[in-house]
């Protein structure tokens, strides 16, 4: 039996280049004050010697992890939304030669800041770099955050209160201007009895009824929404409105849903009772989830791009982690409305 051929190590890689240790170290650090020439010799060794550095070693160098958490917060699972946004994290930071890794915190939003448990991998200094926060993010949580010194940046969207937080790094998405955008087009269409349907409890759904309502106003029309707090899912959320419009026999002709789980449960809830969409009620949702497009007709919503939002995360964390910049950043992306069939156009019959 031959023998394992044992590592090879930077020394190695450094005799056989012809340089000190300390340049294989600068080459594998970014080339700094290196010049060209030595860089590609000493990669050149590096590949011919299949030369793996050790990833503890250069942790140490550097005096950074090179790894960053993705903290989904309040979120027994990975809901696809959240998913896409850390399909984007990962594209980000594997382009860039950066390590994440997943962790989940559960706390109730009354539980004191310092009593709030935490992943293993944070109750130790030094694991990770950078956090990035995500989920149904409450302040007690953020406190507990900002309490281990550690930089983060939060998807802004989902935060659902900041009282005593102070201002941290922010990306979040436009929900005022992406339902703005989508009331207007049911108007554009010749629609005026237009409902809004979103528990407003939530953060997200104020800020789309305020795009809805500011666009209703704007036209001279009314608002109208079914935004009651109740303690349901979303579709089960969207099936209680369309119960209700039913049996308020109203004049509407189109509902803005607050997210696309929600304009399933109106669709569903039509669909059982004889209510044809579009042709009886329009329907516009949010989000721009995969199941939009499976409905039957293909829903009409504002689409979110997530795996930008998530390079966005990764990015300014990164800024945050080597460059000195302003004190606090908010960065917020613009949406999409996708067209599809859920609309119907009134405008020949007004």
């Amino acid at each position: 039996m031959k023998p394992v051929p044992s590592p090879k190590t930077i020394r190695d890689v450094a005799r056989q280049a012809g340089v000190g240790v300390g340049t294989v170290s600068r080459v594998l650090n970014g080339g700094v004050n290196v010049s060209p020439k030595t860089r590609n010799r000493v990669l050149a060794v590096m590949r011919r010697l299949d030369f793996r550095p050790h990833a503890q070693a250069r942790r140490i160098l550097r005096r950074r992890s090179g790894m960053v958490c993705f903290l989904l917060s309040n979120r027994a699972f990975m809901h696809s939304f959240h998913a896409r946004i850390l399909q984007g994290v990962e594209n980000c930071a594997s382009a860039l030669k950066q390590h994440v890794i997943y962790a989940v915190a559960q706390y109730d939003p009354t539980t004191p800041s310092s009593q709030i448990p935490l992943p293993p991998i944070l109750q130790e200094r030094g694991w990770v770099d950078g956090l990035i926060v995500a989920g149904f993010v409450y302040a007690n949580f953020l406190r507990r955050i900002q309490g281990l010194h550690i930089p983060f940046v939060a998807l802004g969207n989902n935060v659902l209160t900041t009282d005593g937080v102070g201002n941290f790094d922010l990306v979040s998405f436009d929900e005022f201007r992406g339902t703005a955008e989508a009331t207007q087009y049911l108007i554009d269409q010749g629609h005026r009895e237009i409902v809004f349907v979103g528990d407003t409890f939530f953060p997200w759904f104020r800020e789309r009824y305020r795009g809805y309502a500011a666009t209703m106003r704007l036209n001279k029309l009314v608002p109208a929404g079914l935004t009651a707090r109740r303690k349901a899912a979303f579709p089960e959320y969207g099936e209680w409105a369309a119960a209700r419009l039913l049996a308020s026999e109203t004049r509407a002709t189109a509902v803005m849903a607050g997210n696309d789980e929600i304009a399933y449960g109106i669709w569903r809830a039509f669909l059982r009772s004889g209510v044809s969409v579009p042709d009886r009620m329009s329907l516009i949702g949010f989000d721009d989830r995969e199941e939009a497009r499976l409905m039957d007709p293909p829903l009409t919503t504002v689409r979110v791009h997530k795996e930008e939002i998530g390079d966005a995360l990764m990015r300014l964390l990164l800024e945050k982690l080597h460059h000195a910049g302003p004190p606090y950043t908010r960065r917020i992306l613009s949406t999409e409305l996708v067209i599809r069939e859920s609309v119907k156009s009134l405008r020949n019959s007004n």
